[in-house]
């Protein structure tokens, strides 16, 4: 049984690093507040401009563009994945780093081979020594750092550049999509080409001043966007999954110092017990004599 020191000692330090995880939760809830406002204002208009570009009819288009429709035959692909810079933040890096190795064991399969763009420092450790030589890694530093939309505008030129001088033929995000505090999930997002979608509305759209013209100039300038709302959407996810997880081990040190505390008291009791118990044996002795 370990003695009164002992349990004193551990007592304090698990009160010490309990202070530590409620104020990180703060923290991390006030951070998510911010994240989750930018991520979930600047979603409706990356979805509609999405949309229209995938509904536009093909029978509009003077020539073919293979930011829209991609290549046929797919030998190499490049993942933009979006994970965190800092830790403490639950499964949130676990859940992507598991998306994708099933993603890279499918194309493996396929016979594509891959590059990751990893955005976020953990991820990028989680992955470095997991990767067989058919695939290669980077990290794409300081992304979070400075002004995100430009680092997003940053990236999508890079990876068009990369596909239009053929040395990638499909370009795809992987990232956590937030929906709220308590809803996300890791999935896999096509970048190029742009995921077609059926047009149902009958109504004929007239394009000024045409949709080439409209395709020429959209087309580079969503994938930023697409780019930088998987940033946001990231960024908020990783607050909530560290708000979270600091909420459970706050919860855990509040247990573990209840158990402690109970194991403190029964071991003083038993120390005073047996004092008590001797004093009362040496007094009979005493007496008897």
């Amino acid at each position: 049984m370990a003695n009164l020191k002992e349990l004193r000692i551990k007592i304090g330090g698990i009160r010490a690093i309990r202070k530590v995880t409620a104020a990180m939760k703060l923290v991390a809830g006030v951070k998510l507040r911010k994240a989750e406002q930018r991520a979930l204002a600047s979603k409706p208009y990356a979805n509609e401009l999405k949309k229209i570009l995938a509904t536009i009819k093909r029978e509009n288009l003077a020539k073919s563009y293979e930011l829209f429709d991609g290549r046929e035959s797919v030998k190499s692909e490049v993942l933009i994945a979006f994970a965190s810079d800092k830790g403490f933040c639950g499964n949130f890096n676990y859940l992507l780093s598991k998306k994708l190795k099933e993603i890279i064991t499918e194309r493996r399969a396929s016979g594509i081979k891959i590059k990751i763009l990893c955005v976020g420092n953990k991820l990028y450790q989680m992955l470095r020594h997991a990767l067989s030589e058919k695939e290669s890694l980077e990290l794409v530093a300081d992304f979070y750092k400075g002004e995100v939309l430009e680092n997003s505008r940053n990236l999508a030129a890079r990876v068009i550049e990369e596909f239009r001088k053929e040395a990638v033929d499909r370009v795809s995000l992987v990232f956590t999509h937030y929906y709220s505090a308590m809803r996300m999930t890791v999935g896999e997002e096509s970048l190029i080409p742009l995921k077609r979608e059926e047009n149902k509305d009958i109504t004929e759209t007239i394009f000024e001043p045409s949709a080439d013209e409209v395709l020429e100039n959209l087309l580079p300038y969503n994938l930023g966007i697409q780019i930088y709302q998987a940033a946001l959407e990231s960024m908020a996810s990783e607050q909530s999954s560290r708000m979270r997880s600091m909420d459970n081990a706050t919860r855990n040190a509040d247990e573990m110092l209840g158990d402690l505390t109970i194991r403190y008291n029964r071991t003083r009791q038993y120390g005073i017990t047996q004092e008590l118990t001797e004093v009362v044996a040496g007094a009979s002795a005493v007496a008897n004599d």
